[in-house]
């Protein structure tokens, strides 16, 4: 019995010696700053370091790195795993030697944090004081941690250039308000202001870190990371304008509801959302990763193949492959409930149009035929298909010369607005209504005039290949006009 407590008291001081001593870095450069009770208790905390053993350097900028890697500290994270080689890596400007390194694949592989673009971080750029709130913010919802505000607060009513924190920082510069976290600066007429693009300096980062410790609320709960993940095949395919979800295999099962991190190699063709739904906008392939919050990663590749327009297509896969739904009336698929455009009802139709460049033939003052570009917009899910139209048109026998092309427009209600109607050389290609004498264009005489299309031509042919019909209907004719619902 003695020598079992003899054992639990020589434990229990190896236990208390092991527990450092509170006692403030000494700085040299901090004695009379604001902040030296913040910076001594962030270092003490071993959030931040000093730049040297008797240097803090309290109004030095505060750097995308520097930032990322105390909300990890903050955060505790285990250093061991994101130090190896396994740990994933993500930008071209990101060294694996630098101290910040690690710390920013966490912030990845967690949400929190991304690149200003797909191969660049810029760790050594400034951060803004709005940058930092939504650091924060995206922080405390990823880590699932909760904020109580401490008693001693100092909470503001206002910041007095709210008009001037930019809409994506708004709501997180209002959370941290209310909670006493960032309080802004008075003003001389003791308002309280903001300045959201000031930048951060590590002495107004060493508060907001401290302040955040305070008020942050730990339940223990254990959280259940994965050991596995993977794709069930290395590629799948999609088609352009559709989505497809990718569902990764994630063990164990306890760790499935896990946020994760979904990166697109090729985001100007694919994209993909934070529930592995990728959609295609684009022909190509792209590689597609998913990161788990501990690091753990999967890949495969999802290729995006040209699927042209066909002639068979009912009006129904019609609708289907424009709108994604099946409309009784496609030409106002964008109008208001009245069924007539307005100016928001133009901008509304305007987002899913795409500039296509054609290369077509064309007649100098010669005569002779010679390769000039038109660019006009239809809607994005026919693009390809009118690509293609006209690369056969252009590679033809015909060699049918064009100096007019019309797309998408904002006149009146028809196919061109919704992008699905193009109009070829309509001086030559008359529009004629008998019941009301309406007419555009001059007159339509094909194998008289070369800019005349005739109805039984390689043009048409080619048109009514991709399902698009020529305007000649009962009373009217409009032989410029190729729509691709026939109206």
């Amino acid at each position: 019995m003695k020598n079992r407590l003899i054992s639990s008291l020589l434990a229990l001081l190896m236990l208390l010696a092991a527990i450092p001593t509170v006692r403030a870095v000494e700085f040299e450069d901090i004695s009379s700053h604001w902040a030296k009770d913040y910076i001594e208790q962030a270092t003490y905390l071993k959030m931040f370091n000093g730049i040297s053993d008797t240097a803090f350097e309290p109004e030095g900028t505060m750097t995308r790195g520097m930032f990322i890697t105390v909300l990890g500290r903050l955060e505790s994270i285990d250093l061991a795993f994101w130090d190896s080689e396994a740990a994933p890596q993500f930008f071209d400007d990101v060294s694996p030697t630098q101290y910040y390194a690690p710390y920013i694949s966490w912030a990845v592989c967690n949400g929190i944090a991304d690149g200003v673009s797909p191969t660049s971080f810029l760790p050594d750029a400034p951060i803004t004081r709005e940058q930092m709130a939504k650091l924060i913010a995206f922080y405390i919802q990823h880590m699932r941690h909760e904020l109580q505000a401490p008693q001693d607060a100092v909470i503001p009513d206002s910041f007095a250039d709210e008009a001037q924190i930019s809409g994506w920082a708004k709501e997180p510069v209002n959370v941290l308000r209310q909670m006493g976290i960032m309080n802004g600066l008075p003003n001389a007429d003791g308002a309280v202001s903001f300045l959201p693009a000031k930048t951060s300096t590590r002495a107004e980062c060493a508060a907001v870190f401290c302040r955040i410790y305070d008020a942050m609320m730990r339940n223990g709960d254990t959280v259940t990371y994965p050991t596995h993940i993977s794709f069930s095949a290395d590629s799948y395919s999609v088609k352009i304008g559709e989505t497809l979800q990718l569902k990764p295999t994630i063990l164990p099962e306890q760790a499935m509801f896990c946020d994760l991190v979904w990166r697109s190699s090729q985001q100007e063709i694919m994209s993909v959302d934070s529930n592995g739904f990728v959609k295609c906008t684009g022909v190509g392939s792209s590689i597609i990763s998913v990161y788990t919050p501990n690091g753990l990663h999967a890949e495969c590749t999802v290729s995006c193949k040209e699927e042209y327009a066909r002639a068979d297509e009912t009006k129904e896969e019609k609708c289907q492959r424009l709108f994604g739904e099946v409309v009784s009336d496609p030409k106002s698929y964008y109008a208001g409930a009245d069924g007539y455009y307005n100016d928001a009802d133009y901008l509304l139709a305007a987002q899913d149009m795409v500039d296509v460049k054609l290369q077509v033939w064309d007649l100098n003052g010669s005569g002779e035929k010679y390769t000039r570009y038109f660019t006009i917009q239809v809607h994005k899910n026919i693009a390809a298909t009118v690509v293609q139209i006209f690369r056969e048109i252009y590679e033809g026998e015909e060699k049918f010369p064009i100096h007019y092309l019309g797309g998408f427009s904002h006149g009146g209600r028809s196919e061109h607005t919704i992008g699905t109607a193009i109009d070829i050389n309509p001086n030559e290609n008359y529009y004629y209504n008998s019941k009301t004498g309406e007419q555009v264009g001059y007159y339509w005489k094909p194998g008289e005039d070369p800019y005349s299309i005739p109805l039984d031509g390689e043009v048409a042919q080619i048109f009514k290949k991709y399902g698009f019909s020529q305007g000649i209907w009962s009373s009217t004719v409009d032989y410029m006009h190729f729509s691709y619902f026939g109206t």
